[in-house]
């Protein structure tokens, strides 16, 4: 694991107490962004006005402990990396169909069904990690991003802003993606890690000054008391047997949302990231079913991993865990001050948009960027396509994937990200079948080319998407030794005089392997260079020297004598 570049606090690093503060305000004034969607939903249900408050305070306080459940990574729970988490409303169709069954007890009380699924398929992302592979990351990575850009756009230019906009907003709204541009950009040290901030503080500053404050805003906001401690849980629990379908497929579809935030926090920690730790997403998305438990307990609205969150911390070069703690607290003591958590509210919606727009192109890039560092044939091909495609098509189809499919598939088509991970990972398990790790193929000392080589090693790369790097490597090496086989006579000749060997490859998820066997003596390797006098005075030191090499070509390297007169060397090249 490699500090990248772009980074100032590093994922164990701890950023002094002040920055800690400011860092935190700026990642919950673009998380309190969503609490929009809170109003949404109680619009949509008809909840009174101060019932619509302690929704908003339960579902703060609930992602308050979340962050901080993920953050710390203790007992299972948790992938020890700074991934907030924030409302969707993705969830809203199974929170519709369950209040129609049986009021907003049952909604709420159902969210629990959906925190335990989360746990279960944490595991099983675990055990199927053969599935999860780099490319499939790289695909949740890159539809987290385009989800979030396309939502930018729209709210950027004003597309089904709620209650209109006025004549300055979309003016306001591309001043502050300037801002944020010109501060992450063009300045360093402590501005760059508030560039998202201070593009959000001016877009509401010059709202403020060229178009005042809306009448009916002032007077509902003098009736929000400062302080309230909400009434837990508001609405009571209900369970309905019938019911767990849809919630099991809505937390399939935020667990695999929360595996492409993971992934790209992975992504975006290490500039040395070559796959992902199923181990640590696991953990996370565990985490996540365990927000959501006490969601349905406390009956906050259904929660999932924060992409833009993540993004956020990556393009303002702070991804301390630490940051986590203070996140957790700010969002824990907001949750009761209503006074100032519906000042999000009045937030410019194309201010909204401007955040968004900026976050997504971070996270669009990394998701790119880990398709294109593995080396994929036909299979990871159509797996990546497909994958991408069922999630672009997802806004322009979006009234056929809820109104044409069986309803319990509606969670998962909810979200472009759910919609097209899940489209990949079904292919990826489907191109299983059929597919090995080990593939033979026999070479010519003397006959055989360099192009031979590497056609065979590059089509075993692309079959089971190994790092490009890793393939290429593999290929001198292999190489090398055959030189050495050939110069040094360590291969015996067949009847027709050929001196024959046969190549394997075994790949896994960390290494890539290549196996040579052939009849004759077993290559010696040393794991030291000979002296100059060795090298002048001998043969010995020039077959010392060969070996060396080799030993220095891959990262891990055993040659060995086998019965009846056969030798093999295996090259092991760890991604």
């Amino acid at each position: 694991m490699k500090k990248p570049e772009n980074i100032v606090y590093w994922l164990k690093d701890k950023p002094p107490a002040a920055i800690s503060v400011f860092i935190g305000l700026q990642q919950m004034s673009f998380l309190g962004v969503y609490l929009v969607i809170s109003p949404l939903f109680v619009r949509a249900e008809n909840i009174d006005g101060h019932d619509s408050q302690i929704l908003m305070a339960t579902t703060l306080l609930v992602s308050g402990i979340g962050v901080m459940f993920q953050a710390a990574g203790r007992f299972g729970i948790g992938s020890g990396y700074f991934c907030p988490l924030q409302v969707t409303s993705a969830s809203f169709a199974t929170l519709e169909l369950a209040r129609l069954a049986g009021g907003l007890e049952l909604a709420f009380g159902m969210v629990g069904v959906m925190g335990a699924a989360q746990v279960l398929f944490g595991e099983m992302f675990r055990r199927l990690r053969g599935i999860f592979s780099v490319e499939l990351a790289g695909v949740a990575v890159t539809l987290v991003g385009l989800g979030l850009g396309y939502k930018g756009v729209t709210l950027l230019a004003g597309v089904d802003a709620p209650g209109g906009l006025w004549k300055h907003d979309i003016a306001i709204g591309f001043l502050a993606l300037a801002v944020m541009i010109v501060c992450n950009v063009w300045s360093s040290g402590s501005l760059r890690l508030f560039s998202a901030f201070a593009g959000l503080a001016v877009g509401l500053a010059v709202s403020v000054l060229v178009d005042g404050v809306r009448p009916e805003d002032a007077e509902s906001y003098k009736e929000i008391p400062l302080l309230e401690m909400p009434k837990l849980p508001t609405f009571g629990w209900a369970f309905d047997p019938a019911l767990i379908v849809p919630y099991v497929v809505l937390g399939l579809a935020f667990s695999l949302h929360g595996f492409g935030a993971l992934a790209a926090a992975q992504r975006f920690n290490d500039s040395e990231w070559r796959h992902p730790d199923m181990a640590q997403i696991s953990r996370g998305i565990r985490a996540e079913g365990v927000s959501n438990l006490i969601a349905g307990l406390v009956n906050g609205l259904p929660l999932t991993s924060s992409g833009g969150a993540v993004s956020l911390a990556a393009a303002t070069g702070c991804t301390s865990r630490h940051i986590a703690y203070w996140l957790g607290g700010i969002m824990i003591i907001l949750a009761f001050v209503p006074k100032i958590t519906v000042l999000w509210l009045v937030l410019p919606v194309p201010v909204i948009g401007a955040a968004a727009v900026f976050l997504s192109s971070f996270t669009l890039l990394a998701g790119l960027q880990m398709i294109a560092s593995r080396m994929l044939d036909n299979r990871k091909i159509l797996t990546v396509g497909i994958g991408l495609l069922l999630g672009f098509s997802h806004e322009p189809l979006k009234h056929f994937y809820r109104e044409e499919l069986p309803s319990f598939l509606v969670p998962v088509t909810q979200s472009s990200v759910a919609l097209g991970v899940a489209g990949a990972t079904l292919l990826s398990g489907v191109f299983r079948i059929g597919a090995g790790t080990r593939r033979r193929r026999s070479f010519v000392l003397g006959q055989s080319q360099l192009d031979d080589v590497i056609a065979y090693l590059d089509h075993q790369g692309r079959a089971w998407g190994a790092c490009a790097e890793v393939v290429r490597r593999s290929e001198y090496a292999i190489w090398q030794a055959f030189e050495i086989l050939h110069d040094h006579d360590f291969v015996a000749r067949d009847e027709e005089g050929r001196g024959v060997v046969e190549v394997e490859t075994l790949v896994d998820e960390f290494t890539f392997t290549v196996i040579a066997r052939y009849r004759g003596e077993a290559i010696p390797v040393s794991t030291h260079a000979p002296s100059h006098e060795e090298l002048l005075e001998s043969d010995t030191g020039i077959l010392q020297m060969a070996g060396y090499l080799l030993y220095k070509l891959a990262d891990r390297v055993r040659s060995r004598e086998l019965s009846k007169g056969m030798a093999e060397f295996r090259l092991t090249f760890v991604e």
